[in-house]
């Protein structure tokens, strides 16, 4: 007998509790029905092993945890283009899921000049990244270091707004 899918769950975003012994991973308290990121270093162990996990999630009835691979790209939001994903437990839940906060980067302005020919000219460059290192990372893998300046990098504040016209956007 197949089990049907009677609902769609929203799993929140968590930080689990990880218990560790000389900085390996020795044991996972999943929380039923939320999800959570693995850390940068366990993602590159685990891939070591062949196995590419990007998090991992917990049934709501259950508690167990299974993995979230490398390329999972799960709807967002209910609002979201994409269909929810189908999630099936080894307990029998079989729901479809969405899962709230995936997407946790920022968005940052990085304010930097280019010098071309003797002259300068201002520039202001928008990239989403985790922290500020990612995004300065993210900046320098798109600029040329000899012709670029970077100013400064920030966490944006503010918003966009179109002017009564609706010719341009202003912040």
């Amino acid at each position: 007998m197949k089990n049907q899918i009677v609902e769609t769950i929203t799993f929140p975003h968590e930080e689990w509790v990880v218990i560790r012994d000389h900085g390996k991973l020795t044991d996972v308290r999943p929380i039923p029905g939320t999800w959570t990121l693995l850390s940068p270093e366990d993602r590159e162990r685990l891939a070591k092993q062949r196995l590419y996990v990007k998090g991992l999630i917990s049934c709501p009835h259950c508690k167990t945890a299974s993995f979230l691979p490398e390329d999972f790209d799960p709807p967002k939001e209910l609002g979201d283009a994409k269909p929810p994903c189908e999630y099936r437990c080894t307990c029998g839940l079989v729901c479809k899921i969405i899962l709230k906060d995936w997407d946790r980067r920022k968005l940052y302005c990085a304010c930097y000049e280019n010098t071309v020919n003797g002259e300068i000219s201002t520039h202001k460059q928008y990239l989403h990244a985790i922290t500020e290192a990612e995004a300065t990372y993210n900046f320098w893998a798109q600029h040329n270091p000899k012709i670029t300046h970077l100013a400064a990098i920030a966490p944006v504040v503010g918003f966009f707004a179109e002017d009564k016209d609706a010719k341009r956007l202003m912040v």
